[in-house]
């Protein structure tokens, strides 16, 4: 049983989410494209916009969300009918204990909806980034059914994990000040590690 600590903090999460998402919806221009970035906190948080200034790029990101969350709020992207997506999402169903396989069956799911409704869109699957040690093994055995998603569907897979790796599962001091969340330094990296996929044709 939830403790109210814990109900009270999923209470706020979800009205958050709703803003967020009802947000977006509404932002929304359909067809007018560009590149999308797609998944919680890191993407939310991202400065696509500034990483990627010669190119039009289209922020997803909601903070504290899981791949189921994403389930749920496909639609604006299809109307947006963008080019390219770049898909990184997993670090929270982690955290709230959700078991490997349902991840991966909720990121296919995303993909292959994605890929029904939107032929002409590439997509990108990103590997989970490492954050607090203990939570490495898990990290490790979702981006190992990440790789095996993308080759299933012949996608790209951007391994973001070794970039990030401390050598020991965790992720690298100097990027974060949290184990989770990234400073400049990591966004510097994260941006170069996709610059030769969001800026070729």
């Amino acid at each position: 049983m939830k403790t109210l600590k814990a109900a009270l903090a999923d209470y706020l999460m979800g009205r958050l989410w709703v803003q967020c998402r009802t947000g977006i919806e509404a932002a929304v221009v359909p067809g007018s494209g560009g590149i999308v970035f797609l998944g919680d906190s890191l993407t939310h948080i991202g400065r696509w916009d500034l990483m990627f200034p010669d190119v039009a790029t289209r922020n997803f990101g909601i903070s504290g969300e899981c791949s189921n969350h994403l389930l749920l709020r496909l639609g604006p992207i299809v109307n947006l009918r963008p080019a390219k997506l770049f898909l990184l999402i997993g670090s929270n169903d982690l955290a709230r204990g959700r078991s490997i396989q349902q991840i991966g069956a909720d990121v296919a799911g995303i993909l292959d909806a994605l890929a029904a409704a939107l032929p002409g869109c590439k997509l990108h699957l990103q590997t989970v980034m490492p954050r607090a040690r203990k939570f490495a093994g898990r990290v490790r055995a979702l981006n190992a059914l990440y790789a095996e998603i993308a080759a299933q569907r012949g996608l790209a897979l951007i391994d973001l994990f070794p970039l990030f790796d401390d050598g020991t599962g965790k992720i690298r001091q100097e990027v974060t000040n949290d184990d989770l969340h990234l400073l400049g330094a990591g966004y510097a990296i994260w941006r170069d590690a996709l610059a030769p996929y969001v800026l070729k044709d």
